[in-house]
């Protein structure tokens, strides 16, 4: 065990191919270069904007409501800066968790016809509680219960499990051999070595039979 811990930590690790075990299932571990591959920091980002139009509609549909659109017009640079703000705390974030992560964020893949899980490797989910607890920590001095919340988010969302059945569309991305699987609640990503990726993409489009 420590000799693969050393092999995972090591820069020159380059994953392990995929390979069908004895029980059936398909498994591999693959390091997703976190600095040319920003498909994570894309994720976050869609989901900070999705936050902040709800928070612009909840701010702004009374106003709206009754004609008031100068007070609107005038609150969109405040509004604009903000995102822009957000959008450099969150790249800015996201170089901090890849620098303790050494810029790799290790994955094993276990793959069958049902579905596939995606779990971070052991030593980096020690990482991932560190960082959750220290954004848990500061949301509690400040007072802030939506760090909290993130801060035990980041710390125990590890994994993810897709259910095949459930998927709703695929989006495969060869230049970085990612491939986004996407259930109503739930987005997966899955990252392999580029000589697995069609093999991957095509085991999952076959046994997905509701996604686009």
């Amino acid at each position: 065990m420590e000799n693969l811990d050393q092999a995972l930590e090591s820069p020159e690790y380059e994953g392990i191919r995929v390979k069908k075990c004895t029980d059936g299932k398909y498994r591999w571990t693959y390091p997703m270069k976190m600095l040319k591959n920003l498909a994570p920091f894309y994720t976050v980002c869609k989901i900070l904007g999705i936050l902040g139009g709800i928070a612009f509609v909840a701010t702004y549909i009374g106003p709206a409501f009754h004609g008031n659109f100068a007070e609107i017009g005038h609150d969109l640079k405040y509004w604009g800066i903000a995102v822009l703000v957000g959008l450099a705390i969150a790249f800015l974030s996201y170089l901090i968790v890849a620098a303790m992560y050494k810029g790799r964020y290790i994955v094993n893949f276990t793959m069958d016809e049902n579905g596939l899980r995606h779990e971070q490797v052991e030593y980096q989910k020690k990482n991932a509680r560190v960082i959750g607890g220290l954004v848990a920590g500061a949301g509690a001095l400040t007072g802030n219960p939506v760090r909290v919340g993130q801060g035990m988010l980041v710390a125990s969302h590890t994994s993810l499990t897709t259910d095949f059945s459930k998927v709703r569309s695929i989006k495969p991305i060869p230049k970085h051999a990612t491939i986004k699987v996407n259930e109503p609640l739930a987005k997966n990503q899955v990252y392999t070595a580029p000589e697995d990726f069609d093999f991957v993409l095509d085991f999952i489009a076959n046994h997905c039979p509701n996604a686009k």
